[in-house]
């Protein structure tokens, strides 16, 4: 059984012509299995709903949700009025059905974080998964009307991992044994529609998977069922040697390797989740990233080798960035200084996205968040704690050893010596990453890219 499974963006689920669209790219494949996010801008208003309920302003939450149900409830009506079927009335009941049980349920989770005065990580998991629960559902029911036979398949009873809410790390023998189930479906003739970036922690809750965590759950599903490929289809043709919509004269990637790509991810670029490539990796499956709206067009693919000969692959940058600086009591620097400056970054769970050393002090570039001022805490018994915010990162993907030096003088004559608050260079990941003033970041990011791939 040749499966593919499909991963279609909030780009791809906007409105009822995009899902013609992806209904239309479905009926190409002859095992499908669909992984969908949340229609565009829905889970950003379920979150800005939730925190608008928990600062007090129930009625401004309750008029997001209100928002919401009447976008879903028109883009069904829409779609089934220019795809007219002989059971509309049935699908558009089934619909609106699930559009207000899910309004319901999303009504008390609300009304219960104003009482509180509370949005704790395994409540707001709950309200910001509605958007996927819904728009999977519409879109098998939807389906349908155009003579297919989509079905749609509860995330949940699929994707199981711990607790670990916003950010929930996948229980991969348990995702491996419920997945058998979409055989099964596919068996039957049937093509399953899964809602993506959510499942269900131990006790039964719900769980997410972090920033496009569609991606990974497609990844996951993929990597389950031994899938012959994982297609990420979005509104661009691939992945580009940077962000298309700050660099102008980005060129889009044929083939990346599973390593670099990830690393891209990490680094900044928005096309994937970084955890994504992991389990189509182990499987050696081939991940390709597709425009929906230029179907045709190869993308990028991206698997175990590439083949590309490029001194340098990619830019990709971050903001949101801080630099901190622990300076040890100690003239010389002690073998445990490094142990305890990290074991407080451990404890706190802050990734480390680049670190320089010197004799008696260590700099580290990280997301800033609010977890900052307790790491500054954890670090006094260390040695002196220096934050410095407002900060970007850019990171130039795929280095070749032997082009160091003429990239290292490109950085600083494209940047000036003043601009750079720190370099780092990392041999084995092939990575130079440089942290200037988060204002200056995409500027800088732009001329980069115009002097590393004239």
């Amino acid at each position: 059984m040749n499966i593919t499974v499909l991963k279609f963006g909030g780009t791809s689920m906007n409105d009822h012509q995009t899902w013609r669209k992806v209904l239309e790219i479905i009926r190409n494949y002859e095992y499908p299995v669909v992984v969908v996010s949340a229609t565009a801008r829905t889970t950003r208003q379920l979150i800005e709903a939730g925190k608008s309920a928990a600062s007090g302003d129930l009625e401004q939450a309750l008029e997001i949700v209100e928002t919401i149900k009447n976008r879903h409830r028109e883009l069904v009506e829409h779609f089934l009025d220019e795809n007219p079927h002989q059971k509309k009335r049935l699908i558009k009941e089934s619909c609106f059905k699930k559009i207000d049980e899910k309004v319901g349920f999303l009504k008390k989770m609300l009304q219960y974080a104003a009482k509180k005065n509370d949005l704790n990580p395994a409540l707001q998991d709950s309200i910001a998964a509605v958007g996927e629960q819904v728009s999977s559902y519409l879109l098998a029911q939807c389906g349908l009307a155009t003579n297919q036979l989509t079905q749609h398949i509860e995330a949940k009873k699929l994707i199981k991992t711990d607790a670990e809410y916003g950010v929930a790390n996948p229980n991969r023998a348990l995702i491996n044994q419920k997945c058998g189930s979409i055989e099964t479906v596919l068996d039957s003739g049937f093509t399953p529609i899964i809602g993506g970036f959510y499942g269900e922690a131990p006790d039964g809750t719900t769980t997410t998977l972090g920033f496009e965590g569609s991606d990974y759950t497609a990844s996951l599903i993929g990597g389950a069922i031994h899938a012959q490929a994982i297609e990420i289809w979005t509104d661009v043709s691939g992945i580009y040697t940077s962000d298309p919509r700050f660099i102008e004269d980005a060129q889009p990637i044929d083939e990346l390797s599973y390593f670099d790509a990830t690393e891209m991810a990490y680094f900044g670029a928005k096309v994937l989740h970084p955890a994504t490539l992991k389990p189509a990796q182990e499987r050696n499956i081939p991940v390709f990233v597709k425009n929906m709206f230029k179907a045709d067009e190869a993308g990028t693919r991206i698997g175990r080798e590439s083949a590309s000969t490029k001194d340098f692959l990619a830019i990709s940058f971050k903001e949101n960035m801080a630099l901190v600086t622990v300076s040890a009591y100690e003239t010389v620097m002690g073998y445990s200084f490094l142990t305890k400056v990290f074991a407080a970054l451990e404890k706190l769970r802050l990734p480390v996205d680049a670190v320089n050393t010197t004799e008696a002090s260590v700099t580290i570039a990280l997301q800033a968040n609010e977890k900052l001022s307790e790491l500054s805490q954890a670090l006094i018994e260390v040695g002196t704690v220096h934050i410095d915010g407002s900060k970007g990162l850019i990171s130039l993907i795929g280095c070749k050893l032997q082009a160091m030096d003429q990239l290292s003088e490109k950085v600083f004559k494209a940047l000036g010596d003043n601009a750079v608050d720190m370099i780092t260079f990392t041999k084995e990941k092939r990575i130079l990453s440089v942290v200037v003033n988060e204002n200056q970041t995409v500027y800088a990011s732009r001329l980069l890219h115009r002097s590393v791939f004239a």
